[in-house]
């Protein structure tokens, strides 16, 4: 009889050990390898995001700061014309201003000092010293092919540079011919004349000029026209019995100059 109760008292202690042992599972210690497993990292789409911004600078950095204009730099444009070039250019804010010269030259490249360098030349007709007078001409030398350069520079009194223009290049051409000048009388004694028009660009064009006098050529003005298309004039200005030598010229005018890019023969006609 005891043998039967230490036989069911060990039954009972085995199930109660397995009863523990299922209830408590992984009770024992993790190993050194679980332990050490590594963290995860970023996600690959973070991973690439990352990178991107790695890769990709600063747009602070990375944007190129825009050109800061020069204040004392001259613009310039020169317009061939027959008979002339005329040149335009930006007045200098600079306060040292004292004056304004213009040079001309067969090669591209201009010095602007003063003297000029040669075989760059100053022809006389570009000086100014009120920095608002930008505007001259070139009527100085004969029509060609050649292409002749030019450069403005802003000096100060001492002759010092203080800023100067691009080198600009343009060539000037033969006056042009606005046809035989035809003289006529009207009905009522006035007298009228005809041209041909002056068909140049119009940046080569600011009036007529109808002139008159006793000898040839005349140098006497009758009357300026403004209008580029304009061919004709009457006038009772001229007196009877007369003889008088007429002729039409076609003008381009600037502050510091003008020149004659278009004319008419010289007529000689007695009034009625």
């Amino acid at each position: 009889m005891p043998e039967r109760r230490l036989t069911v008292a060990c039954a009972v202690l085995t199930l109660l050990l397995v009863a523990c042992v299922v209830a408590v599972p992984g009770a024992s210690t993790p190993s050194a390898e679980a332990s050490e497993e590594p963290t995860p990292g970023p996600s690959t789409s973070e991973a690439a995001t990352s990178e991107a911004a790695s890769a990709s600078p600063d747009a602070s950095e990375s944007a190129s700061p825009s050109a800061t204009p020069d204040p004392n730099a001259l613009e310039l444009e020169v317009i061939g014309c027959p008979g002339g070039v005329v040149l335009d250019w930006s007045p200098s804010t600079n306060p040292q201003f004292h004056h304004y010269t213009a040079l001309r030259s067969r090669s591209a490249t201009i010095a602007p000092d003063y003297p000029p360098i040669a075989p760059a030349v100053d022809w006389g007709d570009t000086y100014a010293t009120d920095p608002f007078v930008t505007s001259a001409v070139d009527a100085s030398i004969i029509p060609s092919n050649q292409r002749w350069n030019y450069r403005v520079m802003a000096y100060a009194l001492d002759g010092s540079v203080l800023s100067a223009s691009p080198v600009r290049a343009a060539r000037l051409s033969d006056v042009q011919n606005l046809g035989p000048l035809i003289v006529t009388t009207t009905a009522d004694g006035r007298t009228h004349l005809t041209w041909r028009a002056f068909s140049g660009f119009s940046g080569c064009f600011s009036s007529y000029r109808v002139l008159f006098g006793s000898g040839s050529p005349p140098s006497t003005e009758l009357r300026v026209i403004s209008e580029q298309d304009a061919a004709s004039l009457e006038t009772d200005a001229l007196h009877s019995g007369t003889t008088y030598q007429l002729r039409v010229e076609a003008l381009r005018a600037t502050t510091l100059g003008s020149f004659v890019t278009g004319e008419t023969s010289v007529v000689s006609y007695t009034i009625p």
